[in-house]
């Protein structure tokens, strides 16, 4: 059932439009006067996340709640009834006067033409129309100056054209105006009701079909695709919304389908190439009365009967929760370090080598050991996540059962330097013999798994430390993949921000602003947690903002508030060796030779920002 929010502009509407809306059986979540318009915008704001579905206001209210909120409006506007009685009654207060003159100073959408009345009450209406509040004093001074024989207006209008001697009477409306036009709100949530129990039932039937299944308008631009069709055809569903769908066939296939739009007849395609995939389809008209409305096209790839077994075997794995989700495509960037490490990852993704991931916490290690499984020869199989927590009982038994899992697959290993001596003996056997080691006196099983493992930090420094195998190390550490901290890229850490906050301000419904100051701490900030921190702090920090717009003191009493301390000591620890860009830069430098044009080119930064880099890493020793 829709829900409705009443924005009023005067205190003495809020009762009647509360009584009005019971005797209707309307639901309301809000039902307020709005003294300020300035907080017109916000309150509607409010009311969305409130979960309003129409709004109802009046005058310059109601037009700014439509020009910045994505939600239908109904507008309180003066019936012919009221608008008759009202100038009559201004006609009476100057019953001397032959045909008066009477001025109104109003927002232009609060009525329609109201000359009419003219010859009717004998009398000439002249109207001043105002965008805004602001405007109100210049029309009436316009009126006054027309020398109008009675002005009415607003409480703001009134005193103003009687302090400058002349007579007013109120402009407003009775309850006949309110009532209207919550009868029109109501026929308009009823409406929208019926229309989103339709679009349901309708969604419903695209996502769960097991045919891909596209809607194209009459002009045959797609409209819709459901999940099927988009996965058959390896394309977002926005980047087929808007596309023509004859585009992505072959020419001879292109008239066949416009026949389709022309006959009305039903058309079934044995064999069609659909940009690029083979696939079995059948078109449909739409039609309303006799109006062609468009076209249904469903189609199934030809070869999906030949796979169905590697489906089920995939369903399998997904009900296991055993299916990585995460691709190269999720990995947001744009800095040239960033690149150059998915590259590489990439690279590595096709072979069947053990990888090493190393890098910060929160710095998406995960998401990358899933886009390498997917980008892998292994991607048909399981991707199964173990997790190495140092002391867990039974740590042996649970790794030999997760790598007999992950068979013709990836088992991916979460905080590798954790395994117990023990449980890096079991991945040892995995890497060298390919076997699943079982319980003293089993028989250790054949696996083909490929390993991906993972850290927060550096793996020789636990092998420094006695408490990872050297000979494991020498095994995973020459497809090592290091994923450089957010701090140490600045227009990846911009882009992070601003994609966070957009999916704050989408699931929460709160919209907030930074400063540029504001901005500015938080690309200063450390994140330590990177990814992870950052996601967590915008998210409450969008929910808590005080204000819309979020300035540097709140950000940096925010960041103290949830991390004492590290605003303190960030600054002094910038000034610190940093082992992972430092090697980053050496390895550019060694790649180019030491030549430090090719190595900026190649970072995407100037020389001079190169330099600078070198010195504050130590790395200018070799190649200065």
């Amino acid at each position: 059932m829709a829900k409705f929010a009443f924005l009023l502009p005067r205190a003495d509407m809020v009762e009647p439009a509360g009584r009005i809306a019971a005797e209707l059986d309307m639901e309301v979540v809000v039902n307020k006067w709005v003294m300020d318009s300035s907080l017109t915008v916000a309150e509607g704001v409010e009311a969305k996340r409130l979960g309003a579905d129409i709004l109802v206001a009046r005058g310059r209210q109601a037009s700014m709640l439509k020009e910045s909120l994505n939600l239908p409006v109904v507008e309180i506007k003066f019936t012919g009834q009221e608008v008759a009685l009202l100038l009559y009654r201004a006609r009476q207060m100057v019953p001397h006067i032959h045909h008066p003159r009477l001025g109104v100073v109003t927002i232009p959408n609060m009525l329609g033409d109201i000359h009419c009345f003219d010859e009717v009450l004998d009398i000439e209406v002249r109207t001043y129309f105002v965008s805004s509040s602001a405007e109100m004093e210049g029309a009436a001074e316009r009126a006054v100056e027309d020398n109008m024989d009675v002005i009415l207006g607003g409480d703001f209008v009134n005193e103003y054209c009687r302090r400058r001697g002349r007579l007013t009477y109120p402009w407003d409306g009775t309850e006949d105006s309110i009532r209207n036009s919550l009868i029109n709100a109501k026929s308009m949530g009823a409406a929208a009701d019926a229309e989103r129990k339709n679009t349901a039932h309708f969604q419903t039937l695209l996502d769960y079909s097991f045919n891909g299944i596209i809607e194209l308008s009459a002009d045959g631009v797609i409209t819709q695709a459901n999940d099927i069709a988009c996965k058959i055809l390896g394309r977002s569903r926005a980047d087929l919304t808007g596309s023509v769908l004859s585009e992505l066939l072959e020419e001879e296939d292109r008239e066949m389908l416009r026949e389709t739009f022309r006959s009305g007849k039903e058309m079934y395609f044995s064999i069609l190439d659909v940009g690029g995939v083979s696939v079995v389809a059948n078109a449909a008209r739409v039609t309303v009365g006799n109006q062609a409305e468009g076209v249904v096209f469903s189609f199934y790839e030809m070869r999906s009967m030949e796979r169905q077994g590697a489906r089920a075997l995939r369903e399998r794995y997904r009900l296991h929760r055993y299916l990585a989700h995460g691709r190269f495509g999720d990995v947001s960037h744009s800095s040239q370090t960033m690149r150059r490490v998915v590259r590489t990852a990439q690279t590595f993704a096709e072979t069947t080598q053990p990888i090493l991931l190393q890098g910060e916490v929160g710095n998406g290690k995960s998401l990358f050991a899933q886009s390498i499984h997917n980008a892998s020869p292994c991607a048909g199989g399981p991707f199964v996540t173990f997790f190495c927590l140092s002391g867990e009982p039974g740590q042996n038994r649970a790794l030999s059962a997760a790598i007999r899992e992950a068979d013709h697959g990836t088992l991916y290993l979460d905080g590798v330097d954790q395994l117990e001596a023990e449980g890096q003996l079991v991945l040892r056997r995995l890497l060298e013999e390919r076997v699943a080691q079982g319980e003293v006196g089993e028989v250790p099983v054949p696996v083909n798994a490929r390993v991906i493992a993972s850290l927060d930090g550096q793996l020789y420094r636990a092998v420094e430390n006695g408490r990872f195998r050297s000979d494991l190390y020498y095994i995973l550490a020459p497809m090592l993949v290091e994923l450089p901290p957010l701090r140490t890229r600045p227009d990846d850490l911009s882009q992070a921000i601003d994609m966070c906050l957009d999916d704050c301000v989408t699931r929460v419904n709160r919209y907030v602003v930074l400063t540029k100051e504001a901005r500015k701490a938080l690309l200063d900030y450390r994140w330590p947690g990177n990814y992870t921190q950052l996601r967590a702090f915008l998210e409450r920090m969008v929910l808590t903002a005080p204000s819309r717009t979020v300035n540097d003191g709140y950000v940096c009493a925010l960041l103290e508030q949830l991390y004492p301390g590290t605003l303190k000591t960030q600054g002094d620890e910038k000034q610190k060796e940093r082992p992972a860009e430092s090697r980053i830069l050496a390895d550019v430098l060694e790649r180019h030779g030491g030549n430090r044009a090719g190595a900026a080119a190649e970072l995407g930064i100037s020389k001079t920002t190169l330099w600078r880099r070198m010195k504050r890493y130590g790395v200018t020793g070799r190649y200065g």
